[in-house]
């Protein structure tokens, strides 16, 4: 027996200017369990390639190993501090009036990077440690991944 779910997911591709649902009979049948009248939020969300897993490990392995070893810092510690350094997020608080209170810089996220993007990172990283720290990290070619 079918149950109803609070999430119905789908994936879709554009194509002649109209959204074509794979899976078309299943993504019905999950709909189709959906109590009448019911209110319902639909958003559209492009998919994108996210970094690899050898990439992700060697990122770890390697770039966050060898800064954590030198600084003293956990790995965790140490990834914070990358976020915050080299993908810097802004947050500010305001008052009623939009009048900003207070502010703090947070890391921002490498979960929804992709490979391209996340190269940058990591070489950004890698040219700030051998320039700053003196420590020279390995290229992933060099058996890290």
């Amino acid at each position: 027996m079918a149950t109803v779910s609070d999430l119905v997911v789908a994936s879709a591709q554009v194509k002649g200017g109209k959204l074509l649902i794979r899976n078309r009979r299943v993504f019905d049948e999950q709909i189709a369990l959906l109590r009448e009248g019911w209110e319902l939020e639909v958003s559209v969300k492009r998919l994108r390639a996210t970094r690899s897993q050898r990439f992700n490990r060697y990122y770890w392995s390697a770039v966050v190993h060898l800064l954590s070893e030198h600084t003293g810092y956990s790995p965790d510690e140490m990834h914070d501090f990358l976020k915050t350094r080299f993908i810097p997020k802004r947050v500010a608080v305001c008052d009623g009036n939009g009048v900003i209170q207070d502010e703090l810089v947070l890391g921002g996220s490498t979960r929804e990077m992709d490979n391209e993007e996340f190269a940058a990172y990591v070489e950004e990283i890698c040219q700030w440690a051998a320039e700053t720290l003196d420590v020279i990290i390995p290229g992933p070619e060099a058996g890290w991944m």
